[in-house]
């Protein structure tokens, strides 16, 4: 998360990042329960790829 918070260049809504990745959260937090593999990978693919977005300038 350090990378994160350090990494942003522009202001980002914090309450657009949560809304807009609170289904990837729970798929990504159900995926690693369920299999802990393959599926939770691709989901937590998903999940950084739309944070990042986030801090993208």
């Amino acid at each position: 998360m350090t990378a994160f918070a350090t990494g942003c260049t522009v202001a980002a809504s914090d309450a657009a990042i949560c809304a807009g990745t609170a289904g990837d959260r729970t798929a990504h937090a159900r995926a690693l329960v369920q299999d802990g593999g393959p599926q939770s990978r691709r989901t937590g693919a998903l999940l950084i790829a739309k944070v990042d977005a986030g801090c993208a300038s």
